[in-house]
């Protein structure tokens, strides 16, 4: 009983709260609303050009087959995932590796170059996320583009690559493609020519 009372006198004080003799809502009496825009906050800090840089030294690590450097940038126990797609048969199932594994010599090994643009930076604190489309050429001839996603960690006061996903999309090229191959990056630093 004296749950119910305490609960209807608690309900009372709220309506009665709402109901003030205050200022009206609107009119000549009305307060004034300041109604000037709020910028979004900034989460980068000014990051996200070292954050790029390690996505440039990963692909450049990636392509030139230097194992020694995707080591260094990976984190180790990090995974990977990624996924074919085509118009012809649609999505194709999505592979895991760990990262580890991605540091390994193959005797398959072939130089080749990928490059990314418009990438879109997300930054907090030690935690980073880049997204952006890329294409992949290997002896000069574009063999699929696509889009790639990265999560990066701050540790020991140095980005690392904690987690990524691909796609692989040999037929979205020509939708993904950026207007100028001056758009794309790294820029240089390839053992294989770009061949634009």
């Amino acid at each position: 009983m004296r749950l119910k009372l305490l609960s209807s006198g608690l309900a009372a004080l709220a309506f009665g709260a709402c109901a003030s003799d205050g200022p009206p809502a609107s009119g000549p009496g009305a307060p004034k609303l300041d109604q000037t825009p709020i910028a979004a906050p900034r989460f980068g800090g000014g990051e996200e050009e070292a954050i790029l840089k390690v996505v440039d030294e990963i692909l450049l690590a990636i392509g030139n087959h230097d194992y020694a450097k995707q080591a260094e940038i990976f984190v180790g126990e990090g995974t990977t995932y990624f996924q074919r797609r085509t118009k012809a048969t649609g999505d194709g199932p999505i592979t895991r590796r760990m990262n580890s594994e991605l540091s390994k010599p193959s005797p398959q090994d072939d130089p080749f170059i990928e490059r990314y643009w418009s990438p879109s930076v997300q930054v907090r604190g030690g935690i980073a996320q880049v997204w952006a489309p890329y294409e992949l050429r290997d002896n000069g001839q574009v063999v699929h583009c696509g889009i790639d996603a990265f999560d990066l960690v701050k540790i020991d006061g140095r980005w690392r690559i904690g987690n990524a996903v691909f796609t692989m999309e040999p037929d979205a090229c020509n939708e993904l493609r950026p207007p100028s191959v001056g758009d794309m990056r790294p820029k240089d630093g390839w053992k294989e020519t770009p061949n634009q």
